[in-house]
């Protein structure tokens, strides 16, 4: 086997691989049994030159390319089942992490399967009617289910190729092995996460839906189980903690009971949204006419060094839509979607500031989470005073610089729809002093982001938890609570689909180390 890293093309739709990496190698194309893409990207740096770079295995005649795995350990375990909370990535991955191991779980979810759960926010994005247990961030599959279904990962571990491989035998299209900006779409990734409950059923998992954990059972600081709302109780050997960032009034239940808490720094602002014609053409050039390209993507960032601060996009859906995303009546929040063709007419990201600890005075250990909830309160006091409380407040980005409401003269892709407002209004000085000052440069080192119909829609505050459950950092497990083990993007561990799943996974590897 031979590895060709960096390997560019000038960019075509299908370029003939055989043929390119037969020369390349100078060797007969008929001594090449097979070859395996390792990873694939679009270099669109330049306007009038597009590559394709590849790293690539090309395999000799007679060799297998065929990847594999090592076999799962088989446990048996007879004593009451682990417990996992949370049926978002880290919940389903540390189920599926047990039931691979030959040990049934037991999974609690609070919202709805992805199906009803998509009726539940179809009437809340159209009437206002919010359902608190089951939306855009509470039900299966977690807040990742209605998002761009993003697989990009900043982490390194090895367990990345189990969850990428998973998610291609429950559906998901194998280029997500490969492609530098991997995305399922949400449209798909809702088939793919149905698949996969149902498999982890098939394979003797319990997945209880529309079932919500009131408090863990505790003894001396040892988990043994948990108490639904019901007031039923069940009993576990240990608690997967995989709740998500939404999970408020589940944090104050754990700070009661003991569990240690602490604040953690997050990023809060706007959702910025472009033609998504206006976007291909900023980042393609001359070249963005040609079909089969794709929407256009964008990563932007300002860093001010000397307060080590910084202003970033986040979470960039080419051809998607804004979509209200709270888990609370009285909140407005926002995020993007899109699907799996990303063939709307429009571009959007989050547009987001650093809020660090210090930021935000006093010792409580809520007081990031108390900070994101007043923002999106003042939000909503905006919605309903001028218009429904549903729509979103929006701002043009020259009145937002301007600071003033102004008018909306472009539409908006959100299904709610959008309220003209002063957006820099609802925000504090110091959030809106760097978001503006932030894309200004921007605009600067890359002219022309900064479009007459951008529009920005407030706030983008759930960009990751404002809390963190500490835990040891070998074991997984809760630092004062024996047998909790904190996982995913709640607890303060992950920040998205693909580490959210290689967290639940060693979430699951680390109870399996304790208790067998």
């Amino acid at each position: 086997m031979k590895r060709i890293q960096d390997l560019r093309i000038p960019y075509q739709k299908d370029p003939d691989l055989l043929q390119i990496v037969s020369q390349h190698l100078g060797i007969p194309a008929d001594d090449i049994g097979d070859i395996r893409i390792i990873k694939r990207s679009l270099d669109a740096r330049s306007k009038h030159k597009k590559l394709w770079v590849y790293a690539i295995d090309v395999f000799m005649r007679g060799e297998s390319a065929e990847k594999s795995f090592a076999p799962f350990p088989q446990h048996k375990w007879d004593g009451p089942p682990p417990l996992v909370i949370g049926a978002g990535p880290a919940g389903l991955f540390a189920a599926w992490t047990f039931l691979q191991h030959g040990i049934r779980p037991i999974l609690i979810e609070r919202g709805e399967r992805a199906a009803k759960r998509m009726q539940k926010i179809s009437r809340y994005w159209r009437y206002g009617e919010l359902d608190p247990d089951s939306n855009v961030c509470n039900g299966e599959g977690g807040a990742g289910t209605f998002s761009d279904g993003k697989l990009i990962t900043r982490i390194k571990s090895p367990l990345i190729e189990r969850v990428m491989q998973a998610f291609v035998e429950y559906g998901a299209p194998s280029e997500i092995t490969y492609v530098n900006n991997p995305h399922v779409g949400s449209n798909l990734i809702r088939e793919v996460i149905r698949r996969m409950s149902d498999d982890l059923i098939a394979r003797g998992g319990d997945l209880r839906f529309n079932t919500r954990v009131a408090a863990l059972d505790l003894a001396n600081r040892d988990v043994q189980g948990v108490t639904l709302q019901d007031g039923t109780t069940i009993s576990s050997t240990g608690v997967v903690l995989a709740c998500g960032h939404s999970a408020r009034d589940f944090f104050h239940t754990l700070r009661d009971q003991g569990v240690n808490i602490e604040p953690k720094p997050f990023a809060l602002g706007l959702r910025i949204e472009h033609p998504q014609d206006y976007i291909n053409h900023w980042q393609y050039g001359s070249d963005a006419d040609i079909d089969d390209l794709g929407a256009a993507q964008y990563k932007v960032a300002h860093h001010w060094d000397s307060e080590n601060m910084g202003v970033y996009s986040f979470c960039m859906c080419p051809g998607g839509y804004v979509i209200s995303s709270s888990t609370e009546a009285n909140a407005i929040v926002v995020n993007g979607m899109s699907n799996y063709q990303r063939n709307s007419k429009w571009a959007n990201a989050a547009i987001v500031c650093t809020v660090p600890t210090d930021r935000i005075p006093g010792t409580d250990s809520f007081k990031l989470m108390q900070f994101q909830e007043a923002i999106e309160t003042q939000v909503y006091e905006a919605s309903r005073a001028l218009g429904d409380g549903k729509q979103i407040p929006a701002q043009r980005l020259d009145d937002f610089f301007a600071r003033k409401q102004g008018v909306l003269n472009a539409t908006s892709s959100c299904p709610s729809g959008v309220v003209a407002a002063n957006v820099a209004e609802l925000l504090p000085d110091w959030i809106y002093t760097h978001l503006s000052e932030g894309i200004q440069a921007i605009n600067k080192r890359r002219r022309g982001f900064s479009h007459p119909d951008a529009i920005l829609h407030a706030v983008e505050s759930r960009t990751s938890s404002p809390i963190r459950m500490t835990r040891n950092a070998d074991t997984f497990e809760s630092i004062n609570t024996n047998g909790l083990f904190p996982c995913g993007e709640g607890p303060g561990y992950a920040g998205g689909i693909t580490s959210a799943a290689v967290d639940g996974i060693n979430a699951a590897l680390a109870w399996i180390r304790k208790f067998i």
